[in-house]
C-alpha cells in the first residue's frame, strides 16, 4: 500500500492543480463553473449564468444569455438552502428569424427551456410590438426555417398542431394565389397572397391578436397545365401556452415579479441538499448532489426524453481558457467522488487563430470505487469526453493491471451491485454476447458450478463458493490476464426442490480496446505522450476560429464559434437519448360517429397496459392488459389520437370521424408505391373508407387536372413529373369527395458506405494492407461518385463508381506505410484501424549498402594477402 500511495500522489496533485486552474477564470470564484465544490474555495454566494451552464438558453452570435440562478449558502457545509436563498431571473432577448427579411423576434429561457416571448419593432410582418411576456404568457416556437418548398394547386402545406395551408387556385395572371387554412379538417381562414409576400394567420393569445403562422410566398408560377407556388420561410408558434403571474409556484420556486423585461423567482420553502439526492428545482431543472461528506452539487437538465442534447463548456470571449469537468459538462465527471480527469486549454489565441501546439488536451487516470464496495477500486480515465477503463490497482480479485501504460483503453460495460437470484439451468445475461450459466449447486450447498458462454460457445467453466467471486480473464493486446468479467456470488441455497444462487455485484469491461500510440492523430489533435500517469495531445496544425463555424477538434468534441466580430466560442459534445421503447397506435383512419371503436396500443408488437389515450382533447382512458381501450366519438371531424406512458415515446395518429349518414358514402385514396419520385407511374386506388369496397368509375384529379376514371378494381394509373407537394382528389356519384396530399421526391442518387474492413490488421512497414468497403446507392436515381480513401484524415486514393438506384458494389484499396504506428482508414463516415510494426528485414537501401561494405572488405582482404 505504501508503494501505491507514492505512485498516485503525483497524479492526484496534478489533478488538483488542473481543477483549480479551471476555476481561476471566475472572479472571486463566484461564477464560471457548473459544479459548486466546497473543496475548491468557491464563493458562498454563487451564480450560474448562460455563459457557464449549458442548460440555460444562450445566443452565441449575439453573446446574450437569458437566465441566471444565484444561491446563498451560510457555510461550506450548509446543506439547507433557506427561504429566498435561491434566486432565479430571466430576460427576453432578440433573435433573428431564419428567414432573414423578417427581422427579429423575442425568445426567453424559462426553467431551462426555450420559449417565444414576443415580436419586436424589427419584426417585418407585425404591425406593433407584441409582448406575450408582459401578459404573463409564454409559448413554444414550433417552426422557424427558410427551406424552399414547392407545392401545387390543390395541394397542402402541412404545419404543426393540425394546421394545413391549402393552395386553392392561382389567378390567371400568375400574380397571386388563393389559400385556405384548415385546423383538424375545419377551415379557419382564407386569404389571397401575392408573389414575394407573406401569408399571416393571427389568433388571440391572452388579450392580444398574435401572428402564430407566417409563410413567405417567394414565387408564383402560372403554366398551361401546372400552377405552383414556391415557399421560402415558415414561422409557427404554438397556440397552447403557459400562463405566469406573481405568486405562481413552479416546483420549489415561486414567481416574485413579472414584467415585459424580466421574470424573477425564489424558493418559498427551504431546500435540502442531502447526500446523493437529485432535487427537482423547477421544470426539468434539477440539482444533483454528491453522495459524499463534502458538499458538491450542480444544476442538470432532465434528459430522459428522447432527443439530442448539447453539453457545452463555459463560453470564452476574445480570450484563452481552460476547460475541466467543473466548467465543461461534456467531460467525464464522477460527482460522488469528485473525480474528473480531462482538461482542454487554449494556451494562446492570436486573433482567430490557435497556433500549432497552443491547444492542449490532458487526461489522467484516477481511482474510483466499484459499485460493489468490497472489491475496492478500479481506474477510470476520460478520453475525448468518453469514460474509459484504464486499469486495476491492487484489489480483492487482481494485482495491478495498467491498460493505459500499454496504450489501451476499454469501456466499462457493467458496474452494479443490485441483488439477483439465479436457479440451476438459468443464466445471467451480460454484455458483448456473454452469458454466465448456473450449471449445478453441490450437494452441501457450499459451491456452484458455472459455465461462461459467448455467442453460444463455451469459453470457461468454474467452481465458485458462497461469498466468493467468479473472475474471467483475457489477454487484451499486449496486456496479459486482464479480468474482463467479475461476478460476486453472495449466497448459495440448496433446497429439497429448488437450488438457487444470489448474485450481488457485477463488473464487466469490453474486450475491444481503443489503442493509443505516440504521434497518433485524433481529429485536429496529435498524441504527444502517454504513460501510466497521463495522456497529452496537442494540435499539430493551426486552428482557425472562423465566424459561424463548427470546428471538429477530436472525437465528439467540437468548438462552436459565433457569427460575430468578437471571437466568442465554446467546446461542446452532443449526446442522444435514444428511446428504449416506442408506442404504436392501431385504429381505423376513418370511423363512424357514435359507433364504438377499439384503440390498441402496442410497443414492438406487445400490448402496453395503462397507456393514457387521448382522442383530440378528450381523455379516453388507460389501456387494459391487452393494450385496448374503447371509445365512442360523439361528433364528426378530424381528430388526433395520442397515447403516452412514462418510459415510452408517445405515439399519435390522425382519425376522421364521419356522421352515420356519410359512413357508407365516404371514400379514401391509396397510392402505390409508398415512396413516389418524379417520372414514377403510380397506381391510385379509390375505395370506401369503411368496409374497403373498391369503387369503379370514380373520377380522379391530380392538382385539379382530370387524369381518368377508376376501373373495375378501383384503380387508375398516372405518371408524375414535378417534385413537391400535390393534391389527389376523387369523386363518384353517390359518394363524398376524397382527397390526399402526395409528396413527389426528386430523382437523385444517395451513397452510403458500410462493412469497411482492413486486411490484415497487423503488418510490417512497407507491407500492403487491403481496405474494402461496400458502397450502396440508396437514393432514387442512378449516380456517379468519387469514393475517397483517407488515411489519418488525408486522401490517399480515389475510385469512381456508377450505381443504379438500389445497386451496391464492393471497392478495394491497397495501401502501405513506411512508419510504424496505428492508422485510421476512413471512407465516408465509416472508419477502421490497422497497425504497422517496424520491419526486421532491411530495406533496399540498407541491403545495397551492406553489399558495398562486403565488397570493400573483400577487396581490402585481397590486397592484404598480396602484401
Amino acid at each position: 500500500m505504501e508503494n501505491r500511495s507514492k505512485y498516485y500522489l503525483p497524479v492526484i496533485a496534478a489533478m488538483v492543480l488542473m481543477l483549480l486552474s479551471g476555476t481561476t477564470m471566475a472572479a472571486n470564484n463566484s461564477t464560471g463553473n457548473r459544479i459548486w465544490d466546497a473543496d475548491e474555495n468557491m464563493s458562498l454566494e454563487y451564480t450560474w449564468t448562460a455563459l457557464s451552464y449549458s442548460g440555460f438558453y444562450f445566443d452565441l452570435d449575439s453573446g446574450e444569455g437569458s437566465e441566471t440562478l444565484t444561491i446563498s449558502l451560510d457555510s461550506d457545509s450548509d446543506r439547507n438552502i433557506g427561504d429566498g436563498d435561491l434566486e432565479y431571473s430571466t430576460t427576453p432577448i432578440d433573435t433573428d428569424f431564419e428567414q432573414g427579411d423578417w427581422g427579429s423576434y423575442q425568445v426567453i429561457g424559462f426553467m431551462a427551456e426555450r420559449y417565444f416571448a414576443g415580436y419586436t419593432d424589427d419584426t417585418e410582418f407585425a404591425d406593433d410590438d407584441v409582448s406575450l411576456i408582459s401578459d404573463g404568457i409564454l409559448t413554444k416556437v414550433l417552426q422557424d426555417d427558410d427551406e424552399e418548398i414547392s407545392f401545387y394547386s390543390g395541394s397542402s402545406l402541412v404545419l404543426e398542431e393540425g394546421y394545413e395551408l391549402n393552395l386553392e387556385e392561382v389567378d390567371v395572371n400568375g400574380n397571386s394565389v388563393l389559400v385556405t387554412l384548415e385546423k383538424d379538417g375545419d377551415q379557419v381562414d382564407t386569404d389571397i397572397v401575392s408573389s414575394d409576400d407573406d401569408y399571416i394567420y393571427e389568433i388571440e393569445l391572452g388579450e392580444e391578436d398574435v401572428p402564430i403562422i407566417v409563410v413567405h410566398f417567394n414565387n408564383i408560377f402560372q403554366g398551361t397545365e401546372t400552377n405552383a407556388v414556391f415557399v421560402e420561410g415558415i414561422f409557427q408558434i404554438s397556440e397552447d401556452y403557459i400562463e405566469i403571474e406573481a405568486g405562481d409556484t413552479f416546483g420549489k420556486m415561486e414567481v416574485d415579479a413579472l414584467g415585459s423585461d424580466m421574470i424573477t423567482m425564489e424558493n418559498s420553502d427551504s431546500i435540502s441538499l442531502g447526500r446523493g439526492d437529485s432535487v427537482t428545482i423547477m421544470g426539468k431543472l434539477k440539482f444533483i448532489v454528491a453522495d459524499d461528506n463534502t458538499l458538491r452539487f450542480g444544476p442538470i437538465v432532465d434528459m430522459s426524453d428522447p432527443g439530442t442534447y448539447e453539453l457545452r463548456g463555459t463560453v470564452a470571449e476574445d480570450e484563452e481558457l481552460e476547460w475541466t469537468p467543473l466548467n465543461f459538462e461534456g467531460f467525464y465527471y464522477n460527482i460522488d467522488e469528485g473525480v474528473g480527469t480531462e482538461s482542454l486549454e487554449v494556451k494562446d489565441l492570436s486573433g482567430r487563430t490557435i497556433d500549432d501546439g497552443d491547444l492542449v488536451y490532458r487526461s489522467v487516470p484516477l481511482d474510483v470505487s466499484f459499485e460493489h464496495d468490497d472489491w475496492g477500486e478500479f481506474q477510470v480515465i476520460g478520453f475525448m469526453a468518453e469514460k474509459y477503463f484504464a486499469g486495476y490497482p491492487d484489489n480483492e480479485f487482481t494485482d495491478d493491471v495498467s491498460l493505459l501504460s500499454d496504450g489501451q483503453l476499454s469501456e466499462v460495460l457493467i458496474d452494479e451491485d443490485s441483488k439477483r437470484s439465479l436457479y440451476s439451468g438459468s443464466s445471467l445475461v451480460l454484455e458483448d454476447g456473454y452469458e454466465l450459466y448456473v450449471v449445478e449447486v453441490d450437494l452441501d450447498g457450499s459451491s456452484v458450478m458455472v459455465n461462461l458462454v459467448k455467442d453460444g460457445d463455451d469459453v470457461d467453466t468454474g467452481i465458485v463458493s458462497s461469498d466468493d467471486d467468479y473472475v474471467y480473464e483475457k489477454d487484451m493486446g499486449s496486456t496479459d490476464d486482464v479480468p474482463i468479467i467479475v461476478v460476486h456470488f453472495d449466497e448459495i441455497f440448496q433446497g429439497t426442490e429448488t437450488n438457487a444462487v444470489f448474485v450481488e455485484g457485477i463488473f464487466q469491461i469490453s474486450e475491444d480496446v481503443v489503442e493509443i500510440s505516440d504521434d497518433e492523430k485524433f481529429g485536429e489533435m496529435e498524441v504527444k505522450s502517454f504513460d501510466s500517469d497521463q495522456i497529452v495531445l496537442e494540435n499539430e496544425d493551426s486552428i482557425s476560429l472562423s465566424r459561424g463555424k463548427i470546428i471538429e477538434i477530436m472525437g465528439d468534441i467540437a468548438f462552436n464559434v459565433a457569427d460575430d466580430g468578437d471571437v466568442r466560442y465554446y467546446p461542446f459534445v452532443e449526446v442522444s437519448t435514444v428511446p428504449s421503447q416506442s408506442l404504436s397506435i392501431d385504429v381505423n383512419s376513418v370511423i363512424e360517429e357514435d359507433e364504438k371503436v377499439e384503440i390498441t396500443v402496442t410497443s414492438r408488437g406487445a400490448a402496453v397496459e395503462d397507456a393514457l389515450v387521448m382522442f383530440g382533447d378528450e381523455e379516453v382512458g388507460e389501456t387494459s392488459t391487452e393494450g385496448i381501450v374503447t371509445f365512442r366519438p360523439g361528433s364528426a371531424g378530424t381528430f388526433t389520437v395520442t397515447a403516452e406512458k412514462e418510459g415510452y415515446v408517445s405515439a399519435s395518429e390522425k382519425v376522421e370521424v364521419v356522421s352515420s349518414d356519410d359512413a357508407s358514402r365516404t371514400l379514401v385514396i391509396e397510392v402505390a408505391p409508398d415512396t413516389v419520385v418524379e417520372e414514377d407511374t403510380i397506381t391510385i386506388t379509390v375505395m370506401t373508407a369503411i368496409g374497403g369496397d373498391l369503387v369503379e368509375d370514380a373520377q380522379v384529379y391530380y392538382d385539379s387536372k382530370d387524369i381518368g376514371t377508376t376501373n373495375a378494381n378501383g384503380m387508375v394509373t398516372y405518371t408524375v413529373k414535378e417534385t413537391g407537394l400535390h393534391k389527389l382528389t376523387s369523386s363518384a356519384d353517390g359518394y363524398l369527395e376524397a382527397e390526399l396530399n402526395l409528396e413527389v421526391l426528386a430523382l437523385e442518387a444517395k451513397f452510403t458506405y458500410s462493412n469497411l474492413q482492413a486486411s490484415p490488421i497487423l503488418v510490417k512497414t512497407g507491407e500492403e494492407v487491403t481496405i474494402t468497403v461496400n458502397v450502396a446507392n440508396t437514393g432514387t436515381a442512378e449516380g456517379d461518385k468519387d469514393v475517397d480513401l483517407k488515411i489519418n484524415g488525408t486522401v490517399v486514393d480515389t475510385q469512381s463508381v456508377t450505381l443504379d438506384a438500389g445497386e451496391e458494389t464492393n471497392l478495394a484499396f491497397t495501401v502501405s506505410q513506411e512508419e510504424a504506428g496505428t492508422y485510421e482508414a476512413q471512407v465516408g463516415d465509416a472508419t477502421v484501424t490497422f497497425d504497422v510494426e517496424k520491419s526486421s528485414i532491411p530495406g533496399p537501401g540498407i541491403i545495397v549498402s551492406m553489399v558495398a561494405l562486403v565488397a570493400v572488405a573483400m577487396l581490402i582482404r585481397r590486397n592484404e594477402r598480396k602484401d
